[in-house]
């Protein structure tokens, strides 16, 4: 269940599934069900990642879907809190709503190229946010 008036909130696909009680949603019904989201006045910004495929940001105004770079995936630990704190810095820095959700897939994906539960590097990340600009 989630609370009414939430800033943003974070599920991949499948959790967004729960939060509008349908079964399963596929890529081309995520944008619709973020919408719902926000005009039920539940929350401002859905940022429903999609593993290796991205993410995608919805507001109100705006929608931005982003692919993901393809790496040398060595571990998935940690990539979904990386692309929130990514999310969360861009946010506290003014970013763009596009410039938001292309920092934390970099965040995200350069989290998936170290092993074990080491998180990412700035420079990896840095790297990835310029090609997911270009």
């Amino acid at each position: 269940m989630l609370e009414t008036g939430v800033y943003l909130i974070k599920p991949n696909i499948g959790e967004l599934a729960k939060l509008i009680e349908v079964e399963r949603l596929e890529l081309p019904e995520v944008e619709q069900a973020a919408q719902h989201l926000i005009a039920k006045g539940s929350v401002e910004i859905v940022v429903v990642s999609l593993g290796a495929e991205g993410a995608i940001l919805v507001t109100k105004d705006e929608t931005h879907f982003v692919k993901a770079p393809l790496v040398e995936k060595k571990s998935t630990v940690g990539a979904g809190d990386s692309m929130v704190g990514g999310i969360v810095y861009a946010l506290s820095q003014n970013k763009t709503f596009k410039e938001v959700i292309q920092f934390g897939v970099s965040c995200g994906t350069a989290a998936t190229m170290n092993e074990g539960t080491q998180l990412f590097r700035k420079e990896d990340v840095e790297k990835l946010f310029k090609e997911l600009q270009a």
